[in-house]
């Protein structure tokens, strides 16, 4: 193993491959931290490898990637110079920002794309032939594969994605040799300002891209419709996220047209018998479509009136939070000042307890600290009384205004909830006129053969007799009712689990606020009785200090 002179000691103990373990670490950090009295209070404060922000692991004949995860906060990891083969156990590390794996044996990029806040990765010196793996690394800025053997051009176009990319180094690779290689990455990745650490000039990229310009224009319109693919998708999924929101998702359109009759082969079948048949289709989609549709409207319209709701029920509760907040702040600076007011006054009277004291000076200053006690005692009393009055008045309200919000918004879902279900057995009605329609439409339409014998073979097993067409009517009928059914189940106790969670966990938080504000309260008095307690002042009368030493002690 190479082992620089100036490497610390505990570097050169490890000469065989070696397992990242908790040990070691440990002794890093020790050794990289601060020295003389610095690095002792550093140690005597205790290794904290959680909130370990950077470490260095270099020189010490690491073998294999392991027990990074107790150092999940690492911003900066050197792990250069070992005989690492391979990428593994830096999942943890989503807030790592620069990784250094140069000067190891690592043959295939891999295990890197969690890392999405990586922004410098130095993979200079391996034994790496692909560029890969790095999809998900949108962050990255400063990208070393030098002295690696990548031999092809395709990671032009595959870091070309990259768009904060700003440093690339790939010198000593195979691919570097070819001709073309250096404006063909000029050409197709203008994300670049530097190659191999030196800027790239305006006129040099300018010729590049003249040089590669239909290639580079075919890749740019390419791009360009796949950006408006990936736009129109990120837009589908917005509306879609709102409209599962408001409940009311694929109600926009004929979605659920379409799946009455995705398992419903003979249903298909039976509107394909004629024209007839075909035209009454066409006007049940659009129907059914178009109530669905008014459907949808009215879900977001009241999806807007909770919100609404909400919004004016949050910006109350919070103003009263606020404004009370104000009170008892100004109720904690009054007795802060009184406080003050009240120790400078006992230090004062018992600075002059110093040599001799005649009893009755004594015993009159004895009686002014201890009316001050008292007097403190009162103030904190007082407003620790204040305080809870404030809370609790404040608890009050926001337990009233809960249960007026509960009451509206539970007004508003019933509504709502009412009206969903109207428009459902509108669907239902609107589906069971169309079952009789078809149905008349095919006797109708068999009539006219007369002969049972000369129905189409075709239509035979579908429809041959009254029988089978009641039997597959019927069936059709049972599968769309039972997808309607479904969809209305499905937005209902969606609605009212939505309800019943938001209402309690609005009851849970004000509960626990109201306990935790309580608690602060009570701490806050008793730490300011503790706290002039502890400075002992009656205890220092009793025992007749009077020396200048208890005074000195007694203003620190």
């Amino acid at each position: 193993m190479f082992v620089q002179e100036d490497v610390p000691t505990i570097l050169q103990e490890f000469v065989q491959p070696r397992t990242i373990n908790q040990d070691m670490l440990i002794n890093l950090i020790i050794d990289q931290g601060p020295k003389g009295e610095a690095g002792r209070l550093f140690y005597e404060d205790g290794i904290n490898l959680n909130e370990t922000k950077e470490i260095q692991i270099e020189f010490l004949n690491i073998l294999n990637i392991d027990h990074l995860w107790v150092m999940p906060n690492l911003v900066k990891l050197k792990l250069s110079n070992n005989i690492i083969e391979t990428i593994e156990n830096l999942d943890t590390l989503i807030h790592l920002r620069e990784l250094d794996l140069s000067f190891n044996h690592i043959r295939i990029m891999k295990n890197l794309n969690n890392l999405t806040n990586l922004e410098i990765l130095l993979l200079y010196n391996n034994e790496i032939s692909k560029i890969e793996g790095i999809d998900n690394l949108c962050n990255l800025t400063i990208f070393s594969i030098g002295n690696n053997a990548i031999a092809d051009w395709e990671h032009v176009l595959y870091l070309r994605k990259l768009k904060k990319l700003r440093s690339f180094n790939i010198n000593g690779n195979p691919c570097t040799k070819e001709d073309g290689y250096l404006d063909y990455v000029f050409a197709f990745m203008p994300q670049l300002i530097y190659y191999e650490y030196k800027i790239i000039i305006d006129e040099e990229r300018l010729a590049a891209k003249k040089k590669h310009y239909r290639a580079l224009t075919t890749l740019e319109e390419t791009e360009a419709k796949e950006q408006e693919k990936l736009d129109e998708q990120q837009r589908y999924e917005e509306k879609l996220a709102f409209l599962t929101s408001a409940y009311v998702e694929h109600l926009d359109g004929d979605y659920l047209f379409q799946q009455m009759f995705a398992d419903d082969k003979e249903g298909i079948e039976l509107t394909m018998v004629n024209e007839e048949t075909q035209n009454a289709y066409e006007e049940y989609k659009e129907s059914f479509s178009l109530m669905c549709q008014e459907l949808c409207e009215v879900g977001l319209k009241e999806h807007e009136k909770r919100t609404y709701e909400i919004n004016l029920f949050t910006n109350a509760v919070n103003e009263g939070k606020k404004a009370t907040q104000d009170q008892g702040r100004k109720i904690v600076n009054d007795i802060l000042q009184k406080k003050t007011e009240i120790l400078t006054s006992v230090k004062y009277l018992l600075k002059k307890l110093v040599g001799d004291i005649d009893s009755a000076v004594l015993e009159e200053i004895t009686q002014k600290v201890q009316q001050l006690s008292d007097e403190f005692n009162d103030v904190i009393t007082d407003g620790w009384k204040n305080l809870m009055s404030l809370e609790v008045e404040l608890h009050e309200q926001v337990e009233d205004i809960n249960e007026v919000f509960r009451i509206n918004i539970s007004d508003m879902v019933d509504s709502f909830v009412t009206n969903v279900r109207g428009h459902f057995s509108q669907l239902r009605n609107r589906e069971a006129e169309y079952n009789d329609t078809i149905n008349g439409l095919i006797l109708y339409y068999l009539s006219g053969f007369g002969d049972d014998s000369k129905i189409p073979k075709h239509l035979v097993n579908l429809c041959g007799d009254k029988d089978i067409l009641t039997y597959n009517l019927a069936n059709s009928h049972e599968k769309h009712l039972q997808t309607i059914d479904a969809r209305e189940d499905s937005m209902l106790n969606r609605i009212k689990n939505w309800l019943e969670e938001y209402t309690e966990q609005l009851v849970k938080d004000e509960s626990e606020r109201n306990n935790q504000q309580i608690l602060e309260i009570s701490h806050f008095a008793d730490s300011q009785q503790m706290e002039f307690s502890s400075l002992q002042l009656l205890q220092q009368l009793n025992l007749n200090i009077h020396d200048s030493e208890a005074i000195q002690a007694l203003d620190t």
